[in-house]
């Protein structure tokens, strides 16, 4: 599914539905978009998101169809099984307010397609979305921290003990601009993801176009890369600068880290888990304490 979806972005990059000078806005946007930060609220094993779906859609639905039976109609088709990744949902939300706006005119056989293209974004973005925020963005937010606490003279989590304590701006600093970080990513694409399904509402790939999501993957993956280097190479360094241990420099450390850091990247390119590289490294660090013996290896980690 996510090589369908990435291929779907790519071929429809060039033919954007949504004009960036002229973006589609989309009526009640506002109530939906607050409503769908409680999509997790009422999961649930049997169908998942579809209370939290059906809560964040209603102003929406109240707005096309007024109330009565057609209300009713349009709510209990949306208490079917729903489940995307909740950052991403506003692209679902969208297209299917703009669907709903197309069946209340008497669209042909718009309620079967509705439900058919909402079943398919709804896996297509759960598969980036957790990429792009699982993946990446939430392991970056501690490696922000940690770069932050590095830059600012906060050495706590490294060096136990550490004679000068870290002023409260520090101390908080790191985990509140890693929590920033994530939280605009995650609003801008709630937002816009209501704005860009509602412009091309009733495309399964609706949506697949908004970003280079394949490009922003990897992107985000080189910057994982570079933050766990540059946290390595600068603890490995403040080690050596700080006498832990003084008889050796940092040089053997950092290389030993990015070792490890390379043999994950290999296992991951080889289709191989990170049980696989952990293996691997164990088995060259057993056999290194074999042919070398322990007091050749004294590495502090």
């Amino acid at each position: 599914m996510l090589r369908f979806a990435f291929s779907m972005a790519e071929t429809t990059a060039k033919n954007s539905c949504i004009p960036d000078a002229h973006p589609v806005r989309m009526p009640s946007a506002l109530p939906v978009f607050l409503r769908s930060f409680f999509i997790q609220a009422g999961w649930n094993y049997e169908r998942f998101q579809n209370l939290g779906f059906a809560f964040a859609i209603t102003p929406a639905l109240r707005r096309i169809h007024g109330s009565g039976e057609k209300l009713s109609a349009a709510l209990l088709r949306h208490l079917a099984a729903f489940n995307t990744q909740p950052y991403m949902a506003g692209f679902v939300l969208g297209n299917v307010v703009r669907m709903e706006e197309n069946l209340a005119g008497g669209g042909a056989d718009a309620e079967r397609k509705m439900l058919e293209v909402k079943a398919a974004l709804s896996s297509g973005f759960a598969a980036i979305g957790d990429r792009v925020f699982w993946g990446r963005l939430k392991p970056m937010t501690t490696q922000l921290c940690l770069m932050i606490w590095l830059s600012s003279g906060f050495y706590g989590w490294l060096l136990p003990g550490a004679d000068s304590g870290p002023t409260a701006a520090v101390l908080f600093g790191g985990p509140l601009a890693g929590m920033a970080v994530y939280g605009a990513f995650a609003l801008y694409l709630r937002w816009t993801g209501l704005h860009r399904g509602y412009a091309c509402g009733g495309a399964s790939s609706c949506g697949f176009d908004a970003l280079n999501w394949a490009g922003l993957i990897r992107t985000l993956s080189l910057a994982g890369f570079a933050f766990s280097f540059l946290i390595v190479a600068g603890a490995f360094l403040l080690l050596w600068l700080r006498g832990r241990p003084a008889e050796a420099g940092p040089l053997p450390r950092i290389a030993l880290a990015l070792g490890a850091m390379a043999l994950q990247r290999a296992a991951r390119r080889l289709g191989r888990s990170i049980f696989s590289a952990m293996a691997a490294a164990l088995a060259a660090s057993l056999a290194a304490a074999l042919l070398l013996g322990p007091e050749r290896l004294r590495l502090y980690l």
